[in-house]
């Protein structure tokens, strides 16, 4: 397929190797052709390794910038990252992991270097994935965003370890551990190439040139991204530069029409994210899509917020099931203790409850039961922390029924994917990641070929 990086440009180590000893490979398949992905033996498939690194304030601008060894002119007409930086991630991350001209405000003790083990297999159906990693975090990052009752109104409780309400406030460093998948095509310019830098850029939050939130909050389409939830968001998520009239200006949206066509002819990207604490206690994944803005698909997903949030939660813990209603500041240290709300299960209505300054409930809910459409496509992604390894598993529709929001995934083709891992509660751009890689569905050459399971 054209637009994709040659294969000469492929690190050795990210190379998967098929061997004669999977031709007998055994496996339960159910009557709709589906393996059990429980059932799945994974010692048997064949694994590669990608080194994810920081990427510190690297951007869609500052790669075409003279700050990028003058190779500009080079990013602007499509060369691919490796083309440059082949077998340099290691180097890269320990560079920008500490103060740098693109990274001026370093995470203390951040690792520069996560290798990710990934393994793929296919059926009629589905595409199967495992991933492993090892966390830098001291313990499990299963919390997700809180809200603290100050006597009068509800208030955001615990953050990233750079946001200001944990260094200047004393806030708990709270934000969950996760992995993304951003899934690509040659449909979506230079992505092939050059991967999420595409989405990435100099106005979102912690950039270099941070959108103003009030600005932002006032923007009718990105401002209005959680209006259904009584919320104006006012940063700037992940966009492609196809969606603007200024591919660097992020409030220079293109018109609903332009949107619309650009969807109807693929160019956008698909994204799904597992989270420890906002998906894995429901057994699934969110599934978000890339184009004038990072956005849940339609539908409704598992995750849900906890009534309009600020104004006052819908719910709180069922105290006959998990001992307790609201959380104290000090249950958020005690492992012992619920910390998710899943609807008919740890929840009560909140309707009538008092509360009293310091009560801490979660800001989101999981509802497995109202989610459909395009949004609850990844229903199984599970994953557990074990001495201190994380591993994955997960499922998704080769074909989801839902072409405007996924990247329809057809067999003996090759897509391009990219990877990234949050840990250790930094948040938003302090994650690491991968340059893009391939990945064939069956027959073809890539980086990563799944096993097409009998």
């Amino acid at each position: 397929m054209t637009g994709f990086r040659h294969q000469s440009c492929v690190p050795p180590r990210v190379k998967a190797v098929l061997g004669s000893a999977l031709v007998g490979l055994l496996l339960e398949v159910a009557p709709t052709k589906a393996a059990d992905v429980e059932k799945i033996d994974w010692s048997e498939l064949p694994s590669t390794t990608l080194p994810l690194f920081y990427p510190g304030q690297s951007s869609y601008q500052w790669l075409r910038s003279e700050e990028h060894k003058r190779v500009a002119k080079a990013v602007e007409d499509g060369d691919p990252c490796l083309e440059c930086h082949r077998e340099e991630e290691a180097d890269l991350g320990e560079a920008l992991v500490v103060e740098h001209s693109i990274e001026p405000n370093p995470v203390d003790g951040k690792v520069s270097l996560v290798p990710l083990e990934v393994q793929a297999a296919n059926d009629e159906v589905y595409l199967y994935m495992r991933f492993s990693w090892k966390s830098s975090g001291e313990g499990p990052g299963d919390m997700g965003n809180f809200m603290r009752y100050d006597g009068s109104e509800w208030q955001w409780y615990g953050n990233h370890r750079q946001h200001e309400a944990v260094v200047d406030d004393g806030q708990p460093a709270i934000y969950p551990d996760r992995l993304g998948i951003m899934i690509g095509d040659e449909n979506v310019d230079m992505y092939p190439g050059q991967g999420c830098w595409m989405t990435c850029h100099d106005s979102m939050v912690g950039m270099e040139d941070q959108a103003i939130e009030d600005e932002v909050a006032q923007h009718p389409v990105v401002g209005a991204l959680y209006k259904q939830f009584g919320l104006s968001n006012d940063l700037v998520r992940k966009f492609l530069p196809e969606s603007r009239t200024d591919e660097t200006a992020w409030d220079a949206v293109a018109s609903a029409e332009e949107l619309k066509s650009l969807r109807e002819e693929g160019k956008f990207l698909d994204l799904i994210i597992w989270d420890a604490a906002l998906t894995n206690p429901a057994g699934v994944a969110a599934d978000y899509s890339v184009l004038e803005v990072k956005s849940v698909d339609e539908g409704r997903s598992q995750l849900w917020p906890n009534g309009k949030m600020r104004q006052g939660p819908a719910y709180v813990f069922d105290k006959a099931a998990v001992g307790f209603s609201v959380l104290a500041e000090s249950d958020l240290e005690d492992p012992a203790k619920a910390k998710h709300l899943i609807v008919g299960k740890t929840t009560a209505s909140a309707d009538g409850v008092e509360f009293k300054e310091g009560d801490i409930l979660p800001a989101h809910i999981l509802d497995s039961a109202k989610a459909k459409g395009s949004a609850a496509d990844v229903d199984y992604a599970k994953g557990s922390l074990d001495n201190g390894t994380y591993t994955v598993v997960m499922r998704r529709k080769l074909d989801t029924g839902n072409p405007l929001d996924d990247k329809i995934l057809e067999p003996d083709t090759v897509y391009t994917f990219g990877f990234s891992v949050h840990d250790d509660a930094a948040g938003k751009r302090a994650h690491v990641v991968s340059f893009p890689v391939t990945l064939s569905i069956g027959e073809g050459e890539a980086d990563i070929q799944t096993v097409t399971l009998d």
